[in-house]
């Protein structure tokens, strides 16, 4: 069963406020993203590919996508208390990096110049 960004993050933002965690300072939930993303980079330390990953243990996989939850909650959290839909941002977002990222761009080139001039053509 699939769900919407909009509907996890209804989840999330129910599941906060039941536990009265309403007024959270911004600086608080990115603090909380940084230490979350930190754990999920744990399990990708020192490997080199996605190979390793193929293979790994129901436990590692269960631990490793509760990393990613963990992240995508106080992510969400943060993104509806500053009013952002990121559904909709998303959505406006895509075709813009459509158009920096052409299929059979050279990306190499493409960075070189941005370095050169600073400038970023996506906006």
């Amino acid at each position: 069963m699939s769900k919407s960004i909009q509907e996890i993050t209804h989840q999330i933002v129910e599941f906060a406020e039941a536990r009265g965690w309403k007024n959270e300072n911004p600086s608080h939930l990115l603090n909380a993203i940084f230490i979350e993303m930190a754990e999920l980079g744990e399990h990708y330390q020192w490997k080199n590919d996605f190979n390793k990953f193929k293979d790994m243990s129901e436990e590692d996989r269960t631990s490793l996508g509760f990393e990613f939850v963990d992240v995508i909650f106080y992510l969400f959290r943060l993104a509806h208390n500053s009013g952002i839909d990121i559904e909709e941002y998303f959505d406006k977002k895509l075709p813009k990096l459509n158009e920096k990222f052409k299929i059979g761009t050279d990306y190499g080139k493409a960075h070189k110049d941005y370095r050169a001039t600073g400038k970023n053509k996506l906006y």
